[in-house]
């Protein structure tokens, strides 16, 4: 199980339709097979993996025995790899495999020196209904920022560099 992107991020950033290219509605597409994990993979709640792990507690491998990096997480569980006696997971992965639009929500502030520019950003995405569990703290201090920023500029200030 995994709690975020399915990707292989490292590999291929961004669209696995466009590796290496933006994503745009004209770019020549590929197949995103060769970029998308063939295992059946759904990233899941914090709850609902604390309850797979407590379950395999104690069962097959632990993962310190693995010792695979970044194998073992925080929770309360050896991250065992089971299979545990008498539990069974039933596990339904419906993916729509469709190209959707995004959108980004892009602000400028010229500065007095047009050679040096300063990127400030955060993503909105997230894993979580309602979009509020992931990127909520970036979220608010670009949001805070950002009013600041505003009225700073209002009262006559600009800074050196572009923003």
């Amino acid at each position: 199980m995994q709690k975020g992107s399915v990707l292989f991020l490292s590999d291929n950033p961004g669209d696995p339709t466009t590796p290496g290219y933006p994503s745009k509605e004209d770019s020549p597409r590929t197949d995103p097979a060769n970029f998308t994990p063939s295992i059946p993979s759904i990233p899941v709640s914090h709850t609902a993996g604390q309850k797979l792990l407590a379950a395999l507690d104690g069962h097959g491998v632990d993962g310190r025995t693995v010792n695979r990096t970044a194998w073992v997480g925080a929770l309360n569980a050896t991250y065992s790899t089971g299979p545990a006696p008498g539990v069974k997971l039933s596990l339904r992965n419906l993916a729509e495999p469709k190209i959707t639009p995004v959108w980004n929500a892009i602000g400028y502030i010229n500065g007095t020196n047009a050679d040096e520019t300063i990127v400030i950003g955060n993503h909105r995405d997230t894993w979580m209904i309602g979009g509020a569990g992931d990127p909520n703290s970036g979220s608010a201090i670009l949001i805070e920022l950002a009013k600041a920023l505003k009225r700073l500029t209002d009262s006559g200030w600009k800074p050196t560099r572009n923003m």
